[in-house]
Order: C-alpha cells, then sequence, then structure tokens
C-alpha cells in the first residue's frame, strides 16, 4: 500500500532566527534611505537586495514607514541612554540639567554620523506634521523631552530665564542643540577649531542668551 503520509515541511525558524531577519532588513533598508533617499526607496528594492521574494518582506513589517519607527526608536532609546542624567545632576539646580541635556545631545550626534545621515534622509517634509510629530515620538525622545521642558518649566518659576513660556524656551535649546552639531556636518569646508572648545561655548552662550 502507498504511503501517503506527508514529509515534514521546512522547520519553523525560531525567534532568533527571525529577528535576525529582521536585523537584515533594517541594515538594507538604513542604506537605502541614505543612499537613495527615503521616497525613493520601495519596501520592493529592500526585499530585492534581502534576497526575498516581494511579498516575504510583509511578514517582517507592513510597510516603509514601520520600518522608519523601528529606527528611531532605536536611536532614541540609545540617545536617552546617553543622556539620562545621574542622580547628582537631578538633585542639581535645573540649569545644570539643561546644559547636561545639551551637552550629551550634542555628543551623541557628533559620535553617530549614521543616524544623523539616517534623519536627514528619511526626513518627508511632505507629510502633516503632526504624523511627523507621532512617528519621531519615540519613548525615548519623550523621556528626554519631557525633563527638558520639566527643567524649564523649574528655570522659569525661579526667575532663571527671561522667556516665560515653557514651550518657546525648550525649543528653542532644541533648534540650538540641532544647530551646533548639525553645523559640524553640513558645513564640512570650514577649517574648525577644537570642536570639544567650540561646542562648550555655543552651549554656554545659548544658556546665557537664555537668562534674565
Amino acid at each position: 500500500m502507498e504511503n501517503t503520509k506527508r514529509k515534514p515541511g521546512r522547520p519553523s525558524l525560531s525567534e532568533n532566527e527571525k529577528q535576525d531577519i529582521r536585523d537584515n532588513i533594517i541594515d538594507i533598508a538604513r542604506e537605502l534611505f541614505v543612499k537613495e533617499g527615503y521616497e525613493n526607496t520601495s519596501m520592493r528594492k529592500i526585499a530585492a537586495q534581502a534576497g526575498f521574494a516581494p511579498t516575504k518582506i510583509y511578514y517582517y513589517f507592513k510597510n516603509k514607514k514601520e520600518i522608519l519607527c523601528y529606527f528611531w526608536n532605536d536611536i532614541a532609546e540609545e540617545l536617552w541612554s546617553e543622556c539620562n542624567p545621574p542622580e547628582n545632576i537631578l538633585s542639581g539646580k535645573p540649569l545644570g540639567v539643561i546644559r547636561y541635556l545639551m551637552s550629551k545631545s550634542v555628543g551623541y550626534w557628533m559620535a553617530n554620523p549614521k543616524s544623523y545621515q539616517l534623519g536627514i534622509a528619511t526626513q518627508n517634509y511632505e507629510v502633516d506634521s503632526a504624523e511627523n510629530y507621532e512617528l519621531y515620538q519615540a519613548d525615548g525622545t519623550r523621556r528626554y523631552n519631557q525633563l527638558l521642558q520639566d527643567s524649564v518649566h523649574k528655570c522659569i518659576e525661579q526667575g532663571i530665564l527671561r522667556i516665560n513660556d515653557k514651550q518657546v524656551a525648550s525649543q528653542v535649546i532644541r533648534m540650538a542643540i540641532y544647530g551646533i552639531y548639525g553645523s559640524f556636518y553640513s558645513l564640512p569646508d570650514i577649517e574648525w577649531k577644537e570642536k570639544d572648545v567650540l561646542i562648550q561655548e555655543a552651549i554656554d552662550n545659548t544658556i546665557n542668551g537664555l537668562q534674565a
């Protein structure tokens, strides 16, 4: 009698194997986003680079926005890990917390050019601002922003800052942070003096300019 028993199929992937595939997709997508731009990179192109059939990639990510969220969650956690102040800073003056956050944030972006390049390559100026805000508000970013705003609020309450609007003062600080590290990346033709000195001077001048 003919044996009709089915041969065992391909064994299921372990969670570690699935994660390895996700990580590979992430690495490929990062390279394509930076090289070709977010808008010019399709899920089909990512799948082809990964050696997948076009439909297989959707098993791991439903669209490229989900891949981008994965990037930013990872970056935000790294940023917060770098910027999360120790207790002696947190228990000190709020202006010291702001200075610490500025210094550590600039330091993180200076040390991670690939993350900076990814941010530039994936910034989509055509989407609604609310959608952009939601995309980039990973947990680490929220904690960073909350601590910055809380520290700014304390400074305002104590009469330390000349700006009485917490959001405006916080955004001025964020603009200064971006302007510092962004200058080094976007103006490579300038023969910069010692970067650490320039960074500290820029942070000092920002904080001094905000004070009453």
